[in-house]
């Protein structure tokens, strides 16, 4: 028997084409129809796990089945990342990240990019300012991440029918009644039901053109408000009930809405091929950074007005697409990782295991996004307390920036973090030595280090074939720097000399860095929205309006 990747009873995810990757589990090797050609078999028959539904894989390969992660599960089989909630796969906090989160500071509650100080696991330091995408994607998890309690209430309405009324009010075992507008998933429910910060549900059924005969209602809706109570924490509320009877009225035009959703379908298609098309553009190097950012923000726009007159369009796929292209343009430099988790995290809101699965996935590169993004945003305020002359401060900075991602940052390619550790820790030393604070003139510890960090530098420059043959020029200054100390001879007068001069040239690098000048990346550009426009507009959706 042929070798397979894969034994019988692994779960896997399934490449499905139009639809998606699915989560199955192999129930038999070398599997063959009775009508196929003698020669002819499929390494894997597979249950899908969402209906029981058999299939086969055509070839061993990742291009059509892989072996289903810990997160591939977790998405797959719950609606979002609190349902069940688990953060024994995450890294555990440390006893100095205990405090960290912060209400109490107005700037703080109201900063969208607070994550870009390093604190807080990457996530924003307020949990009453936390995203959809911190609040329900796996990848970002917040709550876990932070170590808070999570309390679950769940209740089941049971049977309701359209024309009937819904009366949901939190009682008393719900321990605040409050806070419940942060996130809620307001597509999931039906027309004429309204929702409140309270925790309280109230209204008349309506006909919901976008749904079955027969559909399930899984509303979720979550409270921060007392995160900083250990007895309570994060409150996550479900709402479950069955609407059956769900047929249109006499006076509803169901040709009239099937066309609407076609032109808007249509319009949001061609949109997205258009964006595809720049894309490549810029991919085959026919047009520049800058062109190719003006026409995608443009046509990003036009796809974001469509979604907010159709914000159900096919069950929430184009939110997706309007958070993932914005990732491109992230990718060159525009300041939209705001727009990449807003809209895909309000994809995650509709339920669509499909549409989770895919907002999902773009979510993960978002959340290393979030990591770059630190990264850089440290490294640049390590620079700014260097200039302040505070050098051992700036080195744990730099450490606490190049261990985000190893080294790497938004546009930080090149090793600069680790060249930056080197000058502030150079600096430190000498002035140590000046003051005796530092015995040894040639202390192989404190050289030692910068000596790796610079090696470090240069190993990820030759990598990237830059800045060839001799390397980065700061790091170079550096490493020549480092040659000419050794030959002052412990000469106090001379090193107070030399040091005046380093601090000069490492002042000026820092300058240099500061302003965006080559060879460092240039200086991060402003948002082009207003990100409370962007969550207002979100929020004044009427969800229910079907533009006939």
């Amino acid at each position: 028997m042929a070798r397979f990747r894969f034994p019988v009873g692994t779960n896997v995810m399934c490449n499905l084409g139009t639809k998606g990757w699915k989560l199955g589990k192999i129930i038999e090797l070398n599997y063959r129809e009775e009508n196929w050609p003698s020669e002819k078999y499929a390494p894997y028959q597979v249950m899908l796990e969402e209906d029981h539904t058999l299939i086969y894989v055509p070839e061993d390969n990742q291009r059509f089945c892989k072996k289903a992660t810990y997160r591939d599960l977790r998405i797959v089989r719950n609606i979002d990342t609190l349902k069940s909630f688990d953060n024994s796969h995450l890294i555990k906090k440390s006893a100095s990240n205990e405090n960290e989160l912060n209400c109490s500071n107005e700037k703080s509650s109201k900063d969208i990019a607070s994550f870009r100080k390093g604190k807080c696991q990457c996530c924003n330091e307020c949990p009453e300012n936390w995203t959809y995408a911190e609040l329900y994607s796996e990848h970002y998890s917040c709550v876990a991440r932070n170590g808070l309690k999570l309390t679950q209430f769940s209740v089941d309405l049971g049977k309701i029918s359209v024309g009937e009324i819904v009366n949901f009010s939190s009682n008393e075992e719900i321990p605040t009644n409050e806070g419940f507008n942060q996130c809620p998933t307001l597509v999931r429910l039906p027309p004429g039901v309204n929702f409140f910060d309270d925790g309280s549900l109230t209204g008349v059924i309506n006909f919901d053109p976008y749904r079955e005969k027969e559909y399930r209602v899984e509303f979720v809706a979550v409270s921060t408000k007392e995160w900083n109570n250990n007895s309570i924490g994060i409150i996550r509320l479900e709402v479950s009930f069955n609407v059956v009877g769900n047929e249109p009225t006499k006076e509803f035009n169901i040709d009239q809405f099937t066309l609407e959703q076609v032109k808007a379908r249509n319009y949001a298609e061609g949109i997205t091929h258009n964006l595809k098309e720049i894309w490549n553009e810029w991919e085959c190097g026919n047009v520049d950074n800058l062109e190719t950012c003006k026409i995608m923000i443009k046509e990003l726009d036009k796809l974001r007005k469509l979604l907010e007159n159709h914000p159900r369009l096919d069950k929430g796929i184009w939110w997706s697409q309007l958070g993932g292209f914005h990732m491109n343009i992230h990718k060159l430099l525009e300041n939209t990782l705001f727009e990449c988790e807003l809209y895909l995290g309000y994809a995650l809101t509709f339920g669509d295991s499909e549409v989770r699965l895919i907002a999902e996935k773009n979510l993960e590169g978002c959340y290393q996004k979030r990591l770059l993004e630190t990264a850089r945003f440290m490294w640049i305020e390590g620079i700014k307390i260097m200039l302040d002359g505070k050098w051992i401060e700036a080195v744990e900075i730099f450490e606490q920036a190049a261990s985000k991602k190893n080294g790497w940052g938004w546009a930080v390619n090149y090793g600069d973090i680790w060249i930056s550790e080197a000058a502030a820790r150079f600096v430190y030393s000498v002035e140590q030595i000046i003051t005796n604070k530092l015995k040894h003139f040639d202390d192989k510890r404190w050289v030692g280090i910068i000596e790796k960090l610079l090696d470090k530098a240069q190993k990820r420059c030759q990598k990237s074939e830059s800045f060839v043959p001799s390397g980065h020029p700061w790091a170079l200054e550096i490493h020549q720097s480092l040659i000419s100390f050794h030959s002052l001879k412990k000469n106090k007068r001379l090193i107070n000399r030399w040091l005046d001069s380093f601090k000069s040239r490492t002042i000026y690098w820092c300058a240099q860095i500061l302003g965006g000048a080559p060879p460092f990346p240039p200086k991060p550009k402003p948002r082009h929205e207003n990100a409370d426009d962007l969550i207002y507009n979100l929020r004044s959706i009427n969800l229910h309006q079907y533009n006939l």
